[in-house]
């Protein structure tokens, strides 16, 4: 399993009569869909934008380790060329124990954000 995640503006709808489905449209999707291909299997593979709205929230601890700029996919912009993109290997609740399981810290994180609160 491979998993690339990317953050923009996506139209969604429901596509079909006899079988409808709902369907995600848009530049943003083909992005993701890019970064999911470029990645390695077991690995989430995850753009500079979506790096920027996990890291933008304290409270949340994750780690990213980037990856060489060279991965990036031809489509995305990246005027410079400065941009690169992560792989995320952990998140960490900062609140709790480091030893505890990642189940427990994936718990109280969505319990903070089920409760409004960002961390």
């Amino acid at each position: 399993m491979r998993i690339g995640l990317h953050t923009g503006t996506v139209l969604a709808g429901v596509v079909g009569r006899k079988m409808p489905r709902y369907c995600l449209f848009g530049h943003s999707v083909t992005i993701a869909n890019k970064f999911e291909s470029g990645s390695e299997a077991l690995k989430i593979n995850v753009s500079p934008t979506t790096k920027e709205w996990l890291t933008k929230h304290e409270g949340f601890d994750f780690d990213l380790q980037p990856r060489d700029p060279s991965f990036l996919p031809k489509e995305f912009p990246n005027p410079g060329g400065s941009e690169t993109c992560y792989f995320l290997e952990s998140f960490r609740n900062p609140a709790l124990d480091n030893g505890l399981p990642i189940v427990e810290h994936i718990n109280a994180a969505m319990k903070t954000i089920s409760e409004g609160g960002d961390a």
